[in-house]
């Protein structure tokens, strides 16, 4: 190594620390942060840098799919029902998706182009696919028709992802999901020194461009523009899984407040849940926190819903954990052919609970502890092979 090309590695270096910082400054440039918002902060640079390490070595003509759900690194108001599975790919190459489905209630897939909520895609069920009575499937994304099950690779495509979405952590399994390219794709040649920097830089513009987007852009843009404590329709964003409705909700509360949404199951639903997430647009503690509800593990009451949103466990089952958060979204999620109902969300002072919530149907601390418990093992066993 000349020491021309020490200098061109230092400089790349001090660019990669002069974007952290930049990103730091950039989240807090947010504005107040609360305690929970702030003790997060720096694992979400870690994780940010932990998933871009990823991307850094993925190639579209290999693609390798990367558990893109795993806590440190979770981005976009993501579901704790759902194991997101995402490739790297590209428009210059034909894609074979293949394995066997498991029993979840729902399994998409989805090819898309750009990160933002302005991106298009290419979706697909599960349900909609020729599959054969084993469980086995083959889909191919590409240029030109190819068997069974094929769907036209849109211009500019970057990134594959499947989705696997649990409706019920106890009995249901998830299933076994690989891609590779198809066709003619010669041996992987070792990176030349002049391509691993112009391949850093680019990686440094990607790694600003997706942070900017989840902490400042969108929400400001989408989620800023909500009215407080209040449900809009629900809405079918361009980035979302196949058939899924969504209604954000972004919560405001005071230290003796509570949030109750109520919301109607609709007909033949294969999946309705709920979850909390941060101004950072991440999951909040999912698999220490009750900080999720499906229908699985919601109580229901005459095809309807019930949730207390709050900081104290009052002992309601059907309570998600603001971990002492004081604000963020709340983000109701649902699967149905048409628009569903939107859900009503009621803001009350902590010592009206037991107007909604009957009072004889209260969780112990032993019973909570051991439903968390529970989340727990299935996340553990979800993020392993």
């Amino acid at each position: 190594m000349t020491t021309d090309d020490g200098d061109r590695l230092r400089t790349a270096w001090r660019g990669f620390n002069t974007l952290n910082e930049e990103l730091l400054e950039l989240a807090l440039a947010e504005g107040d942060l609360d305690e929970g918002s702030a003790a997060t902060l720096l694992a979400r640079l870690v994780g940010h840098i932990q998933y871009m390490g990823l991307l850094l070595g993925s190639d579209p003509s290999r693609p390798t799919l990367i558990n893109t759900q795993y806590s440190p690194w979770n981005w976009g108001h993501s579901n704790p029902d759902t194991l997101y599975l995402s490739a790297r790919i590209d428009d210059a190459h034909d894609y074979r998706v293949f394995g066997t489905l498991g029993s979840v209630s729902q399994t998409t897939f989805g090819v898309y182009t750009g990160k933002d909520d302005q991106g298009t895609a290419v979706k697909v069920l599960a349900d909609d696919l020729d599959v054969a009575d084993d469980g086995t499937f083959e889909v191919f994304f590409g240029r030109e028709p190819q068997g069974e099950n094929w769907f036209e690779l849109p211009r500019g495509a970057d990134s594959f992802c499947a989705y696997q979405t649990y409706g019920n952590w106890d009995r249901e399994l998830k299933g076994t999901i690989r891609i590779e390219s198809v066709g003619n794709v010669p041996s992987a040649a070792p990176q030349s020194f002049g391509a691993s920097i112009e391949a850093f830089d680019a990686h440094l513009a990607a790694s600003r461009e997706l942070f900017t987007m989840w902490v400042r852009d969108i929400p400001s843009r989408v989620f800023g523009a909500l009215p407080k404590n209040f449900a809009i329709p629900p809405m079918q964003p361009p980035s979302a899984m196949a058939g899924a409705w969504f209604v954000p909700i972004a919560w405001e509360l005071g230290e003796d407040q509570a949030l109750v949404i109520e919301y109607e199951i609709p007909d033949a639903s294969p999946y309705v849940g709920i979850c909390l997430t941060d101004r950072w647009s991440a999951m909040i503690d999912i698999d220490s926190r009750q900080t999720s509800l499906n229908l699985g593990q919601s109580q229901v009451a005459d095809g309807r819903v019930r949730i207390l949103l709050s900081s104290k466990d009052f002992g309601v089952p059907n309570w998600l954990d603001t971990r002492g958060y004081r604000g963020g979204v709340v983000t109701w999620r649902a699967s149905a052919a048409r628009q569903p109902s939107t859900p009503v969300v009621t803001v009350i002072g902590s010592d009206e609970v037991d107007r909604y919530f009957d009072p004889s149907q209260r969780l112990t601390p032993a019973q909570r502890a051991a439903d968390l418990a529970k989340r727990r093992t299935h996340f553990a066993e979800r993020n392993t092979a």
